[in-house]
């Protein structure tokens, strides 16, 4: 026989709360210690991804408080799940344009960087005219680009491990309504694991578009171009922001809840 704690719905969203309100208060707590040990501006790049991969730690830990199969395991149908199944469609093609364009920002900086005053390379951006050179900095070149694309692909296998592990767990054996439930508790989960791969690539894009914008704004010697390109990031920055608002939110706050069973 089952643990009632764990086969009542209601005590079991406890339970789902709590796993995944600790991988959120572990991953802040973390976070917060490699925010501290600051330098340029690492310290935030390492601690986001730290953070991310603790909330999925905890959407994991909630997953594995389902319910173990007792006996045969019944199969709803003969069609397998699939990780697309599950996934928020429009968020998750939200969240991949910004990958794309996170990706594609980061190696155009690289290629137009150069060193700063500290001769510390891929941090600043230089353009020289009429004799006189301007630099300004901080810009996502190598510096940067190199931890935020190695934490995204940390961050991107532990996401999809995530989402496997969700899709391949066997259902639970019961009536058309607790299998619902099972199928609505999985696409929750999944919407948690995107919101935290959201984070990964929503949070470093903010930030680079808003730096890069302030350095390409700061040009003065190379017209007009610079400075249209800056302004055209701004938003791409308050929407990168707004994006990584909303992923914290989703993390914290589950929008679906387990229905009441007879």
């Amino acid at each position: 026989m089952l643990d009632t704690t764990l086969t009542d719905p209601h005590r079991r969203a406890r339970a789902d709360l709590l796993a995944r309100w600790g991988g959120l208060a572990l991953g802040a707590a973390l976070a917060w210690g490699i925010a501290q040990s600051d330098r340029l501006g690492l310290g935030i790049l390492h601690a986001i991804p730290v953070f991310g991969i603790c909330a999925v730690a905890g959407v994991l830990a909630a997953d594995a408080l389902m319910p173990k199969q007792q006996g045969t395991v019944r199969r709803a149908g003969l069609t397998p799940r699939r990780i697309r199944d599950f996934l928020p469609t429009r968020f998750a093609m939200v969240l991949a344009t910004q990958a794309a364009a996170l990706i594609a920002l980061l190696t155009a900086a690289a290629l137009t960087a150069s060193a700063d005053d500290m001769g510390r390379a891929g941090r600043s951006l230089s353009a020289a005219c009429d004799g006189l050179t301007e630099s300004h900095g901080p810009w996502p070149g190598l510096f940067y680009s190199i931890p935020i694309l190695g934490a995204l692909g940390v961050g991107s296998a532990a996401c999809g491990y995530a989402l496997y592990r969700i899709t391949r767990r066997p259902a639970p054996d019961g009536d058309s309504a607790l299998l619902a439930a099972d199928e609505e508790q999985r696409r929750d989960r999944a919407l948690a694991v995107t919101a935290a791969w959201g984070l990964l690539v929503s949070a470093p894009l903010a930030g680079a578009t808003f730096f890069a914008s302030g350095a390409l704004r700061s040009l003065s010697c190379l017209g007009p171009a610079p400075h249209t390109v800056g302004w055209i990031l701004l938003p791409v920055a308050v929407t990168a922001g707004c994006t990584a608002v909303w992923s914290l939110f989703v993390l914290a706050a589950p929008l679906s809840a387990p229905r009441r069973q007879p």
